[in-house]
């Protein structure tokens, strides 16, 4: 993903691969769009994260020491109406690190009659970043970037949606705005549990703006949260058992960390991911990794069918459990 485009391309991120060709068919009547919209907006609110994309990288062909960027996403309905009566909050942050901000958009919805499809302008925060408890009715679009061409236009085909940015219309300058004129593509495609994202970058001459980085669509799956608790006997000459409750996790590579309360602390980890593999003929499975130290290989780990609504594991030296 071309994190390097200007803060105004918003969700001009988005899946070729995923919705490759032309975009679906108007429908015949406008009521049709007015109906998919309230779908479109609940289907895109929540969490997303490519967890599943980054750690199959070289099952999915990415080249070697170039696994996409890990990104975890969300988006929630906000009370913005100087942006528009219908309007979504977008945070990203990168590397399984919540310290390390990505992108941040506000998204407005509207039915669009003269396009027969659905158009969600791409809102960018001028200045300082929103914070998570932001007065959000009291944003105005004077206090917002937006740049005309850039919008995403939606429409249903079955039961996912696909977005794109009409050819040609999209024009950014890079490096924030002093850099050279780019021509931004995109497409996206939204089912229940998958939202796909690809984009181009074109010089003036029709080249490629970012060579060296592929034109891969961000994979992202819904995460599932779940709660966990864990307990951990203590080391001797301490008795009983140290126990951690209400413990929040997600299915997409989500973790959850504790230190005990003994004379010399110990530290252990939880981390959860919904496996899908991509190629061969492995079972999907949820599985739960039991770690001892951070950035390490799991000690152990369980696993249940992908829809169980709870998974344990218990290694005497430390057990628990987490459901959905």
């Amino acid at each position: 993903m071309r994190a390097v485009l200007p803060a105004a391309l918003g969700l001009a991120l988005i899946a070729g691969s995923a919705a490759a060709g032309d975009p679906p068919p108007a429908p015949m009547a406008v009521g049709v769009l007015e109906r998919d919209l309230p779908r479109l907006v609940e289907m895109l609110q929540g969490a997303w994260d490519n967890a599943e994309q980054f750690g199959f990288a070289e099952e999915l062909g990415f080249p070697d020491g170039a696994p996409p960027t890990r990104r975890h996403v969300t988006i929630r309905r906000v009370d913005a109406p100087g942006l528009g009566p219908l309007v979504l909050r977008l945070d990203e942050y990168r590397n399984n690190d919540p310290a390390d901000l990505g992108r941040q958009r506000l998204y407005a919805f509207a039915v669009d009659p003269s396009k027969m499809a659905i158009r969600m302008d791409v809102l960018t925060p001028l200045g300082d970043r929103l914070p998570a408890d932001a007065d959000h009715a009291a944003l105005t679009r004077e206090g917002m970037r937006f740049n005309p061409g850039c919008e995403t236009q939606w429409r249903r085909n079955a039961d996912q949606f696909v977005g794109w940015i009409e050819d040609g219309a999209c024009k950014v300058r890079s490096q924030g705005g002093s850099g050279p004129e780019l021509t931004i593509g995109a497409d996206i495609a939204l089912s229940a549990d998958q939202l796909w994202m690809t984009e181009t970058a074109r010089d003036a001459r029709g080249r490629d703006a970012y060579p060296d980085e592929p034109d891969a669509p961000v994979q992202y799956r819904r995460a599932t949260a779940f709660t966990c608790w864990i307990a951990v006997p203590r080391q001797a000459p301490q008795e009983g058992w140290f126990f951690a409750r209400d413990l929040a996790i997600h299915d997409q590579g989500g973790e959850v960390w504790i230190t005990t309360d003994e004379t010399t602390p110990r530290t252990f980890g939880f981390r959860m991911r919904n496996v899908r593999w991509p190629t061969g003929q492995n079972a999907d499975a949820l599985t739960l990794y039991v770690h001892d130290e951070r950035g390490a290989p799991a000690i152990s780990y369980a696993w249940a069918n992908p829809d169980a609504t709870r998974i344990g594991i218990n290694l005497r030296t430390i057990q628990g459990s987490c459901s959905r």
